[in-house]
């Protein structure tokens, strides 16, 4: 490996060089070394002398010997020998796929496996599968690996993907793949490994299109942000549906019932009408323009006078409203028919077809400009965002038969003040007035904990993906959102995917099993479609501590919990974890998350304070969502990947005895 950096400083000097010289010193009809191509090869050396460097982690974790007498390292990247001869198989590479998948049933050409245990770059121990013989080894490195305490951000799995994550990981790049799974079943982890596998196999397709990670929250990105790069990839853009938007940024709030509104798909019906809703008619428009509609459009161009009929008019308008995608196009398209329709009559007239720069002062005559701006007024998303709210018979007329009255009456606020949900209800306006530019759209996106979103927050990550595939991860029983999903059917409609392959994984290995007992027995309560999880790991322990004062509790149970090694989270219902946060203050390996943002995250030791609290706790907006809190207590009781201990100074929630 470091001969393989070496040869990668070597290129980088010589084309940065070349790159440097390559505008100097030159005399006239002197021929310069291709700065282009310079610059493109030292711009590529820079990220793969960044794979390169030394980093404290294994190089390979296993080995492959084939009946035909090879033998290949497995390992997070490919690396060579002095012939150019492959020492170590990038993880990713087809050939890799039979270190994860062969077994002694089917061995895949693989007579020997075998595993290497690792503390960070140290080698610590091996074992060996005979598959020839039959060998099916309990892997005691596998089992450490996965129980190895959690000391910051995520980890990459790669050394101990499962055969069954391994095939949803190595699915074809045009498949739309939607994965259900259950606490601790790896979900995540896989979406992020087959972005990483995606980019490695179809590197000149997804380079130049891109590939999206949508996570949840910033708290979840910044979590999960050092796998991509540990596995050699460092060009994913990582974001929220929230930043897509600009939504992050936005001052303002909705009401509870408000919010409900701008996020329900029929918004998006509303949007499509309040934008062409503006398209007028011939006649009216002739008559704003000082015509009357028998004489059609009257064009004066120097010396000469043109005319359109009203039918060919009504015939352009129909034309353009029914072959037009978006509402900008339509008025273009309109345009050109009517100087299309004068250049005609100009070729009849005159002999010979006028050039562009004719049409585009046709274009300019004020009666074209007043005629268009009456038929088809220029707009953005801005102008009609202002109207839909502000104007309450163009409202009336935007959401008749689709919103009652009382759901288009919430369809309010300032659009240079917008909300969040504003600012979803701007980019399906835009969506309708202009198409996207098509470098904007990426060729695969990610989305995790996709249940909670929205039909109009999928609507917004549909529009980037355009052509592309979908890789969508989440938990029905996870949901935690007013809107959160119901089926995946439905979600997956909502971001524009028609063939899409599902699957669900309810094998746990990154809870123990006692605590994924506890977790299903409030599952049922949830009133989800969803199989119970069941886990691999008898390892683990669960403390249910009853506490009279219940700071004192938490304090005690904090206290108990960092004698073990490892990160210790604290939940608590959102006021809970605000009134708690001086209690823990610059507790060192001890996080405090409040109930509603835990998703997505894990901790070796989880201290759920005051369960009914969290239940009860009000949505965003002051409104109760009936099973939200629940759903809340679900997740914050799945967080833990070895201890969980309850603190209550109240009674239980009766689901949690179920």
């Amino acid at each position: 490996m470091a001969a393989m950096r070496d040869l990668t400083e070597a290129i980088h000097r010589t084309y940065a060089g070349e790159f440097d010289e390559s505008g100097k010193n030159l005399g006239i009809g002197d021929v310069g070394s291709d700065q282009h191509f310079g610059w493109a090869m030292a711009n590529y050396t820079v990220p793969r002398l960044a794979d390169l460097s030394d980093r404290d982690i294994a190089l390979f974790f296993g080995r492959i010997w084939m009946d035909d007498g090879e033998d290949f390292h497995i390992g997070r990247r490919h690396i060579r020998d002095e012939r150019n001869d492959p020492l170590v198989l990038d993880w990713r590479a087809p050939l890799a796929e039979q270190y994860y998948r062969a077994s002694a049933h089917d061995r895949r050409d693989v007579a020997k496996r075998r595993r290497f245990g690792f503390q960070g770059a140290r080698l610590t121990g091996f074992e060996d599968e005979n598959l020839v013989l039959g060998e099916e080894v309990a892997s005691d490195i596998l089992t450490a690996e996965i129980e190895r305490p959690r000391t910051g951000p995520m980890r990459d799995i790669v050394a101990t993907i499962q055969p069954d994550q391994d095939e949803l990981i190595r699915r074809e790049a045009a498949v739309n793949l939607c994965v259900q799974g259950a606490p601790g079943t790896g979900k995540t982890a896989v979406g992020l490994h087959r972005a990483a596998w995606l980019l490695y196999n179809y590197t000149g397709k997804l380079t130049k299109s891109g590939v999206l990670i949508v996570g949840p929250n910033e708290g979840f990105l910044s979590y999960i942000s050092g796998v991509l790069p540990t596995l050699g990839e460092t060009s994913v853009w990582q974001t929220t549906v929230q930043q897509l938007t600009g939504a992050h940024t936005a001052t303002a709030a909705d009401t509870h019932e408000a919010a409900l509104v701008k996020h329900d798909e029929r918004i998006a019906l509303v949007c499509e009408r309040a934008v062409w809703g503006h398209v007028g008619t011939v006649p009216a428009a002739l008559a704003a323009a000082g015509a009357a509609p028998e004489e059609g459009l009257l064009i004066a161009d120097g010396g000469w006078r043109w005319r359109l009929g009203l039918t060919y008019l009504e015939e352009a308008l129909a034309n353009a409203r029914k072959h037009s995608r978006t509402y900008t196009a339509g008025r273009k398209a309109l345009e050109d028919a009517i100087v299309q329709g004068v250049r005609r009559q100009a070729e009849i007239r005159s002999g010979h077809s006028p050039d562009a720069k004719w049409g585009t002062g046709i274009k300019r005559t004020p009666a074209v400009r007043s005629f268009l701006d009456a038929l088809w007024p220029k707009l953005n998303a801005k102008t009609v965002l202002k109207k839909l709210y502000g104007d309450p018979a163009f409202r009336a007329d935007a959401t008749a038969g689709i919103l009652t009255e009382a759901e288009a009456a919430l369809l309010t606020g300032r659009p240079a003040r917008p909300t969040a949900a504003d600012l979803l209800v701007s980019d399906e306006l835009e969506s309708h007035l202009n198409l996207r530019d098509p470098s904007a759209s990426f060729g695969h996106i990610v989305i995790d904990e996709a249940q909670d979103l929205s039909p109009m927050q999928c609507r917004v990550i549909a529009r980037r993906s355009g052509k592309g595939s979908v890789t969508v991860l989440g938990d029905l029983a996870q949901g935690t959102t007013p809107w959160a999903a119901a089926s995946w059917e439905d979600q997956m409609r909502h971001l524009g995917k028609d063939a899409v392959e599902h699957t669900e994984l309810t094998t746990g290995f990154r809870v123990p099993a006692v605590i994924i007992e506890l977790a299903n027995r409030v599952l049922p309560h949830l009133r989800v479609g969803v199989a119970p999880a069941r886990s691999i790991r008898s390892d683990g322990s669960l403390d249910v501590v009853p506490a009279a004062d219940l700071d004192s509790g938490v304090r005690d149970a904090v206290a108990k919990a960092l004698d073990e090694e490892g990160l210790v989270g604290v939940i608590a219902a959102d006021e809970r974890a605000a009134a708690l946060a001086p209690l823990l203050a610059g507790l060192d390996r001890v996080e405090l998350v409040a109930a509603s943002l835990a998703k997505g995250l894990e901790f070796d030791h989880v201290v759920v304070v005051e369960p009914v609290e969290i239940v009860e706790a009000p949505a965003t907006g002051g409104a109760t969502v009936e099973g939200v809190g629940l759903r809340h207590l679900y997740v914050a009781l799945t967080r833990a990947v070895s201890r969980l201990t309850v603190v209550h100074s109240r009674p239980l929630p009766a689901e949690m005895n179920a």
